[in-house]
């Protein structure tokens, strides 16, 4: 599993890249917003942190 990111929901908080312990996210510009990005799926762990940090929402964990 690996976490996806709904980009419409997303305000770009990075919760999820602060709390993610396995470096699974990178940060990048888009729509003049810094927004965290899924860079290295394979790394996730399941921990779960980066969906429950999330304040809007915007990232479930799916099945590869």
């Amino acid at each position: 599993m690996h976490p996806v990111i709904d980009y419409h929901r997303c305000t770009g908080a990075l919760a999820c890249y602060e709390v993610c312990p396995a470096e699974v996210f990178d940060v990048e510009e888009m729509d003049r917003v810094k927004k965290a990005v899924v860079a290295r799926p394979e790394n996730c762990i399941e921990c779960n942190q980066c969906v429950e940090a999330c304040p809007e929402d915007a990232i479930e964990l799916v099945k590869d």
